[in-house]
């Protein structure tokens, strides 16, 4: 009979890994299971790999002290793993200057030293290609890859004794006098305590646990390009827009990564797939859930506009160029090249609405993180942090 572990995670994402190093810490013993053979392989690995500031959250909110206190944690793991990153700031740009002024307010509520607006002239100091006449800076903003982050949260709780297995997905979960009893299809865990951290699947292993969530996780595909390292001297950093309030996706932006690349994207693709990073990956068993679910049909007529926009934004690399254009001049068809894709985990509310917030749901012996948006990776060890003392 396996031994029973104190807590049982079920996801080595990074958010899974991160919850885990926190308990670890703290003198649990600690266990997390994940279908693929390594950590990070979704989510957590395939993103725009940007460190957020938190300036879009409402202060004092969940989110964005979780975002605030994610990335001082996160910064203080990269000094002292030696993780390769750049905290360099990013320009914030809207046409509308009354939305500049709104967000620098938001800064100012935030107490973020030395968020600015800029004038054109200083615009072209920070980014010398872009083409809008209002920006807000914002310094505390930056670049890592969270795939090395994530393998390093991993080898650090390995080191403090925790286990990981992989190629465990996890088929039932049962709890009989007060453990939880874990099977997949090799082998059966045992456990006081069970975390979901599964992303894209934590709606699907919540119902394993008897929850049954007023929400579904829908997959949105985030497509990118990276421009030729001929054009990698258009931008400097990162060029932003004001994102929509009334929706999660930021919309399309241009990062330069932590390689010297600048990649622009990603848009948001109602995905075929949980795993669905290309067109052709389709699961018809999951997409027919998708389809069918009550949230979804009520989201697409408050959204067909945009979604219809989406798909051929995808569909025609003319229309991404455009958008590209936008920001910055001098960039061809032939300078783009499609990069990895990530796919969201968003969830949605039975009332088909885009839940924006992270979601966490007590179960039996459970904790459920069932929405874990952006800025997830930049928050993860705050999250950690939250639910190992919940947890404790």
């Amino acid at each position: 009979m396996n031994k029973i572990y104190d807590v049982a995670i079920i996801g080595a994402g990074i958010v899974g890994l991160s919850t885990a190093l926190k308990l670890q810490e703290k003198g649990k013993k600690v266990l997390v299971l994940d279908k693929e053979k390594s950590p990070g392989t979704h989510q957590s690995g395939r993103n725009s790999g940007v460190i957020h500031s938190g300036i879009y959250y409402k202060p004092q909110s969940f989110k964005s002290n979780l975002c605030i206190r994610g990335r001082e944690l996160l910064i203080d793991l990269m000094n002292k793993e030696n993780i390769p990153n750049r905290i360099e700031g990013k320009i914030v740009v809207d046409n509308d200057i009354e939305k500049v002024i709104t967000l620098n307010k938001r800064a100012e509520e935030l107490n973020m030293d030395g968020v600015k607006i800029l004038e054109k002239h200083e615009i072209l100091n920070f980014e010398p290609n872009c083409k809008f006449n209002s920006a807000l800076y914002v310094p505390q903003a930056g670049v890592v890859d969270y795939k090395v982050v994530t393998e390093t949260i991993a080898k650090k709780f390995g080191s403090l004794g925790g286990t990981i297995k992989y190629f465990q997905k996890i088929k039932t979960i049962n709890t009989k006098n007060n453990i939880k009893v874990l099977t997949s299809d090799k082998e059966t865990f045992r456990s006081d305590f069970l975390v979901n951290c599964a992303g894209l699947f934590s709606d699907t292993v919540a119902m394993l646990d008897n929850i049954n969530p007023n929400l579904r996780i829908i997959p949105f595909r985030g497509e990118y390009y990276v421009l030729s390292k001929q054009k990698s001297h258009l931008v400097n950093n990162m060029i932003y827009p004001i994102s929509d309030p009334n929706l999660p996706f930021l919309g399309i932006h241009l990062t330069k990564n932590v390689d010297g690349q600048i990649e622009a994207g990603p848009n948001a693709v109602l995905a075929f797939a949980k795993e669905g990073y290309k067109w052709s990956n389709i699961n018809f068993s999951e997409f027919s859930k998708t389809i069918s679910y009550k949230g979804m049909w009520k989201l697409g007529k408050e959204y067909f506009g945009i979604g219809i926009s989406e798909m051929y934004r995808s569909l025609n690399k003319k229309v991404f160029l455009k958008e590209i254009l936008n920001y910055i001049p001098d960039v061809d068809l032939s300078d783009l090249k499609p990069r990895l894709a990530g796919v969201r985990a968003q969830a949605v509310s039975s009332n088909g609405e885009l839940i924006d917030d992270f979601v966490f749901e007590d179960g039996n012996n459970s904790l459920h993180v069932l929405n874990a948006p952006s800025p997830a990776a930049t928050a993860s060890l705050a999250i950690g942090e939250f639910i190992a003392e919940k947890v404790s």
